[in-house]
């Protein structure tokens, strides 16, 4: 007889596994008799935080629960101090585990990964009172100390190997780069101190830092494993946009951090602070090599080129990951976590040329993905204006919300007849494919375009052809203005140049995170409109366009322009192997009740299913303050009064 396990999914459903003859699950590992998860609300709006890019307040917790004792055994590979040998204290050179200090098997050169300092040992600096270790990375031992002076507690970074070669030279350069960098989300260096041989040598180096606690984000996985805190969803998007937006601060110095894990962000009170500076470096440098961990490093890191923003950009991707196993999410309905899930998969993809081109381009996508979940969920914020596209002043589907014409009120019976002829069935207004190609949003001009400050002068005007430079770089954004306006033209020949145009576009070299979207879109907007000139090639030319629009999605998941260009289509021709219309039309009326292309869109969904009730009410949630507001009230008028397609009477 088949036993379910009891307990749910660190992610919030039930698990489905069952409980095998030894008492546990074979699906979560969990003992049947274990403590369960902490329950979760039953409503999805009382899942997360209340506010926006809220994370909760955690206490640091006390000193005594955070220092560890001296003699704890160091959990790393241990290697020889000569960068000319860097032998790995490792069988057959040492037995294992190797003692904390001694002297290279294979060179004799001394090594020591003890901690240096100890709480009976003198103040640093007569200043910093050592307390202990509490924590030891990749890059040194970390103490809890007294600053005497301040009366507070302070964190001591050292070296985790003194005698390595660049010990105090590595030192002396993570405090060059800590000293430049002030920032709400990185630590903050508050002093550097160094100790000297008899001899008067340099034999250490020490950073001393805020003390911002330990509660790193690994922790906090663990703590989730144990049952003593729920990670939402929500947690691990906002902990992505404060990293990002600390990495963004790092990029704009031009320096790149290069290590990015959870084990190097701490959640200090209600947000987040960056740890482990030592990686961090000036782009372009190659010297020291660079600090990175294999499993969050991009694929084409290996240690020896320069590290980039793209590489900065994969190990966020990877972190958010990671930390999106143990978050609950199972409640999000529609696309929320799909979405989340293409900004991880762009941020790690194996072409650097297809990963987000900064970190501020990845964190507008995830607050749009955060929004969108919190939308989901029944939550409600204000709308963030997009930074990539302006929204169509043309309402696409108004036609169920315009009053018919008089030939429509002025039908009479037959003379002699006194049956009044039935009224003919509510036309729900579907968008042709030409007006969804000229009505969609608008991508915006790239900034950094040869020619974008043409499309910013008071002389511009959307509706007239702009010509390319007699001299210099010719402007892809020229190319794409004057396809949609041929789009707009009737006849072959015009759709044919718009798509020399688009093609012209694509021609010319340019960075490949912020063009190839924009091609994209464009080559989806020339097959819509091909769809309703070659007739025959209609449903090969819509799902062509589904296509381009896909890529767009992709590659802007927090956006919402394209879930609205996709959904049109899959209601033109279904979703494929996509999300339905329903469930992007969904997610966009979802994050923004006022647009009533949306409503309009899922009226038009409740209507071909014959509920008419479905269609009223979507529409009635569009609030008064819309600026399409009446073509709601209309559209809800005429469904309620109308036949419908399928035969149904008001």
């Amino acid at each position: 007889m088949r036993i379910p396990c009891p307990h749910r999914r660190f992610t919030g459903g039930p698990c489905t596994g069952a409980v095998l003859a030894t008492g546990y699950c074979d699906t979560c590992g969990r003992e049947q008799t274990a403590p369960g998860l902490p329950p979760l609300p039953g409503a999805p709006e009382d899942h997360g935080p209340a506010g926006l890019l809220e994370l909760p307040l955690l206490d640091p917790g006390s000193p005594a629960e955070r220092l560890a004792a001296a003699e704890h055994p160091v959990r790393i590979v241990m290697t020889c101090s000569v960068k000319s040998c860097d032998t790995a204290f490792v069988p057959p050179h040492t037995a294992a585990p190797p003692p904390d200090e001694g002297y290279c098997p294979v060179c004799g050169a001394p090594y020591s990964y003890r901690p240096e300092l100890t709480k009976d040992g003198p103040p640093l600096q007569d200043q910093y009172r050592i307390r202990g270790p509490i924590a030891h990375g990749g890059q040194g031992w970390v103490y809890l100390a007294e600053d005497t002076h301040l009366e507070d507690f302070v964190a001591v970074k050292g070296l985790l190997n003194r005698y390595a070669e660049r010990g105090a030279a590595q030192a002396g350069e993570e405090r060059r780069s800590l000293v430049a960098i002030r920032h709400e989300r990185i630590v903050q260096i508050r002093d550097f101190v160094s100790t000297t041989n008899a001899d008067g040598t340099v034999s250490g180096g020490y950073i001393v830092m805020e003390d911002v606690g330990d509660r790193t984000l690994s922790a906090l996985v663990e703590s989730v494993r144990r049952g003593a805190f729920v990670l939402d969803i929500e947690h691990v998007v906002t902990y992505g946009c404060q990293i990002l937006e600390a990495l963004s601060h790092l990029h704009g110095m031009g320096f790149l951090y290069g290590d990015m894990k959870p084990s190097n962000v701490i959640h200090h009170l209600d947000g987040i602070k960056v740890i482990d500076l030592g990686g961090v470096r000036k782009a372009g440098s190659v010297d020291p090599p660079p600090v990175i961990t294999p499993y969050f490093a991009a694929p084409e890191t290996d240690g020896r080129k320069p590290l980039t923003v793209a590489h900065d950009v994969h190990t966020v991707g990877v972190t958010l990951h990671e930390l999106a196993r143990w978050a609950v999410g199972d409640d999000v309905p529609g696309l929320g976590i799909s979405s989340f899930r293409l900004v991880v998969a762009r941020a790690t993809a194996g072409d650097p040329e297809e990963r987000f081109g900064t970190a501020e381009d990845m964190a507008g996508q995830l607050r749009g993905v955060l929004r969108e979940i919190r939308a989901l969920r029944g939550k409600r914020d204000q709308p963030e204006p997009s930074a990539h596209f302006t929204p169509s002043t043309e309402l696409l589907g108004a036609r169920l919300g315009s009053v018919p014409d008089y030939a429509h009120w002025l039908r009479r019976p037959l003379h002699g007849r006194r049956e009044t002829p039935p009224a003919p069935a509510l036309d729900p207004g579907t968008p042709t494919p030409t007006e969804i190609a000229r009505r969609l949003p608008v991508p915006r001009p790239y900034p950094g375009d040869p020619q974008a400050a043409r499309f910013g002068v008071s002389s511009y005007d959307p509706a007239q052809p702009l010509a390319q430079p007699a001299e210099g770089e010719r402007s892809v954004e020229i190319c794409l203005h004057n396809a949609r306006l041929l789009l707009g033209q009737e006849g072959p020949e015009a759709l044919a140049a718009a798509h020399e145009q688009v093609e012209a576009a694509a021609a010319i070299p340019g960075p490949g995170p912020v063009r190839q979207w924009r091609l994209s879109w464009h080559r989806g907007l020339v097959a819509l409109r091909g769809a309703d000139i070659r007739e025959k090639e209609r449903r090969a030319l819509l799902r062509a366009a589904h296509g381009h629009f896909s890529a767009v999605h992709r590659a802007l998941p927090g956006e919402y322009a394209a879930k609205l260009a996709l959904a049109y289509c899959a209601e033109q021709v279904g979703p494929g192997a996509g999300p339905s219309a329903y469930e992007l039309f969904r997610a966009v009326h979802a994050r923004n009740p006022s647009h009533v292309g949306a409503a309009l869109g899922l009226a038009r969904l409740a209507l071909a299913r014959g509920d008419r009730t479905a269609a009223v009410r979507v529409l009635d949630l569009v609030p008064d303050e819309s600026r399409d507001h009446t073509v709601a009230r209309v559209a809800a008028l005429r469904i309620r009064a109308a036949r419908l397609a399928s035969g149904a009477q008001p």
